[in-house]
């Protein structure tokens, strides 16, 4: 989310839990954390701008939550990509299946704008720098792995002028 515009739209998994590990390593080295974008896993971004979405948009997403099952994930390994550290979340296939869900639904907005292929790979952000200079935090995030969560929603997030911002929820099947 490091190059959005303001009316940009994300759907993301909220992930509270992991932020007594992470949280002082993000407000530091994560670019949208400073922005108001909590700890999360990425459903779909970049999705339907803000001045097109609609209330049909906004149900067919909650037709899809509704439908999906709270997801259990552990965070137990670090992953790395040229410029992002990050947190594998396990399992994936839960997660895909919702991104396959919402890009089915909105095939017009494929997961990062297709930069990354057609199936992303399920991450959360701890760092967006160069993750050969963050020994000192992988050794403090490293030790405090595992970390557990269940995701019971998705959060809409909206790129306002001062920072990003939460515009509804759409909760999963109980």
């Amino acid at each position: 989310m490091t190059s959005a515009q303001v009316g940009d739209t994300g759907l993301i998994l909220l992930v509270p839990e992991v932020e007594p590990a992470i949280g002082r390593w993000r407000e530091q080295y994560d670019s949208v954390a400073p922005l108001g974008v909590p700890a999360h896993v990425t459903v779909l971004y970049p999705w339907v701008p803000a001045e097109r979405l609609t209330e049909a948009d906004c149900d067919g997403v909650a037709e899809i939550a509704g439908a999906t099952d709270p997801i259990e994930l552990t965070f137990a390994a670090i992953g790395r990509f040229p410029d992002v550290l990050w947190l594998n979340p396990q399992p994936s296939g839960p997660i895909l299946a919702l991104i396959a869900a919402v890009t089915a639904r909105w095939p017009d907005y494929p997961p990062y704008g297709g930069q990354y292929g057609d199936e992303p790979v399920p991450h959360l952000t701890v760092a967006d720098t160069d993750p050969d200079q963050l020994g000192a935090v992988v050794a403090d995030v490293e030790q405090a792995l595992p970390i557990s969560s269940t995701a019971g929603e998705l959060s809409l997030v909206v790129r306002r002028a001062d920072g990003w911002s939460f515009d509804r929820t759409f909760p999963f099947r109980n």
